[in-house]
């Protein structure tokens, strides 16, 4: 492998252990380890019975963690479509239940955009080293 692939290769590395980070994150300190009063407003806000909703937020922190660990094992464009198009989703959800979130600090817009964007590289990466494969 040639020092330009290498390097792709390193920056690639890098997205993905950021991108794993990040879930993994959002998964074990709001939602397993915490469970902070917005992951319960969020579930409240989507008619769940609250008696489910300590195990929802548990189980979609596990879902969060075991996401977001796939990053370090999985080098694939479908995972960075996946993780882009969720966080659409997620943003969009968010918007609805919490639009005054858009204008605070450290908001879901420039979180989401932000690891959005570390997809985005990767797929950049990813392309780049299959066309020095075949090229």
């Amino acid at each position: 492998m040639n020092s330009e692939n290498q390097t792709i290769q390193q920056i690639l590395r890098f997205c993905q252990w950021v991108i794993a980070s990040l879930w993994m994150y959002q998964g074990l300190i709001p939602k397993l380890i915490f469970q902070v009063q917005d992951e319960h407003y969020v579930w409240q806000q989507l008619n769940i019975a609250p008696s489910y909703i300590a195990w929802m937020i548990s189980l979609s922190g596990l879902a969060e963690i075991i996401f977001g660990s796939l990053f370090l094992w999985i080098q694939h464009k479908y995972l960075h479509w996946l993780n882009i198009i969720s966080l659409i989703g997620l943003l969009i959800v968010v918007l609805v239940i919490y639009p005054d979130k858009i204008y605070q600090a450290f908001n879901p817009v420039v979180m989401n955009i932000a690891l959005a964007s570390l997809s985005v590289i990767s797929l950049w990466c990813i392309k780049a080293l299959q066309n020095a494969k075949h090229g």
